[in-house]
């Protein structure tokens, strides 16, 4: 199947007349976000046993239509390795896609690599070699070319018989819930595409030469980056690079004055982000001493080691016994929080706290 380029409402609106009573539609996305806070939409990409479509945002405003097809439940929407893609949607459409399944988490549930790439399994399922020269494009210049066109229609060309035959192994391994649990909390979870301002300093490269104030300052200032990255869409290391929030951590300048005698500071901000950037360091010095961040990790006592070496040992097993990647089941991350005592994890949560969440709570 060739793909048709999408480039204004009528022909989308004869698009989903045909599409909205399709049980299933491949989807996929292409985007640029290299400069910015916010990845912009640069084309959808939607496919039906029949009919392959590249619709371009950029020429006309194609919400509603994306709308219609996308948030309609009653179409099972496909994608692979769909996290992405749901960012960008989301951003677009100011709501998730809904009743999705993503070919890379069910291959990940039939012994595939966790996270296996798109063109591997194409390869593997359909034994086609993908052209993948576009992969670098800038999606967002135009006019598109007839190979940008034909790439972007191969992401979505295989994506239905794939998950068919997904779909029959799952159902014969009884693994079906488990892909729809896994991909009804992605497309019910807007938080994630929300940024956790307590968690910001923690994307500062260079944390753990701070101590102390200086973390508590760091928390400050990068909160504050994030705010001024969001509103000018800018990504957090051009709003401020990471080696300037570490300087300010260190010297701690808590003065516009005093911000302006790092020399490069002033190329990057005005006066009044000057002043606000002051306060959030001022804010920062403010902290009470019990409440300043650490960048220290926990150690493991010699009881909670062995913990997790038989937490892990009993993964090990159980994944050998259902044939999956272990990081499936559960992270070494995971086993470590559990111990430690948290308990809002996915691993004790829907089919794997019966796979096998209730069995390591067993060896606490």
């Amino acid at each position: 199947m060739k793909p048709e380029l999408i480039e204004n409402s009528n022909a989308l609106e004869k698009l989903c007349e045909e599409f909205i009573n399709e049980p299933l539609l491949a989807v996929d996305t292409e985007f640029f976000r290299e400069t910015t806070y916010y990845p912009h939409l640069g084309l959808v990409q939607l496919a039906s046993p029949n009919r392959i479509a590249c619709v371009d945002p950029l020429a006309f405003d194609a919400r509603e239509g994306l709308a219609t097809l996308l948030l309609n439940a009653d179409i099972t929407k496909i994608f692979h390795s769909c996290i992405q893609d749901l960012e960008v949607l989301y951003q677009y459409l100011g709501k998730l896609p809904q009743t999705i399944v993503d070919t890379q988490i069910a291959a990940a549930m039939l012994g595939e690599q966790d996270q296996i790439g798109y063109a591997t399994l194409v390869d593997q399922q359909m034994g086609v070699q993908l052209d993948k020269s576009q992969t670098r494009t800038n999606w967002l210049k135009r006019p598109l070319t007839s190979r940008q066109i034909e790439y972007a229609g191969d992401d979505v060309l295989y994506l239905i018989p794939m998950y068919q035959k997904q779909l029959a192994e799952l159902r014969n391994k009884n693994r079906e819930h488990w892909l729809k649990q896994d991909c009804d909390r992605l497309s019910n979870d807007e938080s994630r595409f929300t940024p956790d301002m307590s968690l910001c300093w923690k994307r500062v490269k260079g944390i753990n030469k701070l101590r102390g104030v200086q973390l508590s300052v760091c928390y400050s200032v990068a909160q504050w980056r994030e705010q001024v990255a969001m509103q000018k869409d800018l990504t957090r290391r051009k709003a401020l690079p990471d080696e300037i929030v570490i300087q300010i951590a260190t010297l701690r300048p808590d003065t516009s004055n005093a911000l302006k005698k790092m020399s490069r500071i002033n190329k990057l901000l005005n006066t009044n982000e000057l002043n606000s950037l002051a306060e959030a360091i001022q804010k920062g010095l403010a902290i009470p001493e019990a409440q300043w961040p650490s960048s220290e990790r926990h150690k493991p006592s010699t009881d909670e080691k062995i913990l997790i070496k038989n937490c892990l040992e009993l993964l090990h097993k159980k994944a050998e016994q259902l044939g999956i990647a272990q990081g499936v089941l559960c992270s070494r991350k995971d086993v470590e929080q559990m111990i430690a005592g948290h308990r809002n994890l996915r691993v004790l949560d829907g089919w794997r706290l019966d796979c096998i969440g209730n069995e390591l709570l067993g060896q606490l």
